[in-house]
């Protein structure tokens, strides 16, 4: 159950932007293992001006499309799911007409008892599933 947060400069087209945030559940769904229903993004858009982003560090060479990735999500993915992640991400992302060099990732790991999934219970072992009934409806 990741959480994905993808800041995008303001210029992209929004067809763009939905292709790098499909590239990151794509990337989630084949490497990682995610579950292709379990997808939770936050995409936010800044103004040029509102985007520190070094254009040079570390031996790239960005330009105003950069972009950064945050993944957080479950421990226990292997270095080379990582790895394989990022590549798949980035291909995906250079199909839809970024630079290679514009798209930073950033991974985070945590624990199940790290997460709600709603009615304010820890996710895991302390998640009950939601009952369902003919007469309910949903929100």
């Amino acid at each position: 159950m990741p959480l994905a947060r993808i800041a995008v400069p303001a210029h992209l087209e929004p067809a763009r932007i939905r292709a790098l945030a499909d590239a990151v559940h794509e990337g989630l769904v084949e490497t990682c293992g995610v579950p292709p229903d379990d997808r939770f993004q936050l995409v936010s858009t800044y103004a040029r001006e509102m985007m520190f982003i070094d254009p040079t560090f570390p031996n790239v060479a960005r330009t105003p499309d950069a972009s950064i990735i945050e993944i957080l999500f479950l421990a226990g993915r292997t270095v080379d799911q990582k790895k394989n992640l990022f590549r798949l991400i980035v291909d995906r992302a250079v199909g839809a007409g970024f630079s290679a060099d514009d798209i930073m990732i950033a991974l985070s790991e945590n624990t199940p008892v790290d997460w709600s999934l709603g009615r304010g219970l820890a996710y895991g072992n302390h998640h009950a599933p939601m009952a369902t009934s003919p007469t309910s409806a949903a929100p």
